[in-house]
């Protein structure tokens, strides 16, 4: 899959927190044309020290940017429904 890629963003995700403000780290992933796709659980380790400080790098990266919307992905969560 050439161009597909992914990073840690800051997410607002308000469908988790009844419509309010809710910011949240969230590993997103990029479609080829650049533009956010999805995006899954928060997510912070590693599977070793090394790779944790990547991930802590990435991290910091992603306090630089703005917090995306979740109307910025191509999918969008689904409300559970479970009553």
């Amino acid at each position: 899959m050439s161009g597909f890629f992914w990073n840690y963003r800051i997410v607002n995700t308000k469908t988790a927190n009844n419509g309010e403000d809710w910011y949240c780290l969230q590993e997103v992933v990029y479609a080829e044309n650049g533009k956010p796709e999805s995006y899954g659980a928060p997510c912070t380790g590693s599977e070793d020290m090394e790779s944790l400080r990547d991930v802590w790098y990435m991290i910091q990266e992603a306090m630089t940017k703005p917090p995306l919307q979740e109307e910025d992905f191509v999918y969008q969560p689904q409300e559970n429904n479970d009553d």
